[in-house]
C-alpha cells in the first residue's frame, strides 16, 4: 500500500475559515462570499502567500499540532 501524500488541509500554514479569508482578501465578498460551494475547502498558505487547494501539497508541508487550533 503506497502512503499518499500530505495535503494541505492537514498543514498549519493552510487557513480556510471563511472569516479569515474574507479579512484576509477582502475583495473576495465583492465577487462572491467565502463561503460558497465553488471555493471548496480550498485556502491560503501561509507560508507561500497564495491561495492552494485543499488537496494539494508541496515540500514544506508541516503537520497540524496535536495540541488546540491553530493561530
Amino acid at each position: 500500500m503506497t502512503a499518499s501524500p500530505p495535503q494541505c488541509r492537514l498543514c498549519r500554514h493552510f487557513r480556510n475559515d471563511p472569516d479569515y479569508l474574507e479579512a484576509a482578501l477582502p475583495g473576495l465578498a465583492s465577487l462572491s462570499s467565502s463561503r460558497g460551494s465553488t471555493r471548496s475547502d480550498d485556502g491560503l498558505c501561509l507560508k507561500h502567500g497564495r491561495y492552494v487547494g485543499a488537496r494539494g501539497s508541496c515540500a514544506d508541508h508541516a503537520p497540524l499540532a496535536d495540541e488546540g487550533p491553530q493561530p
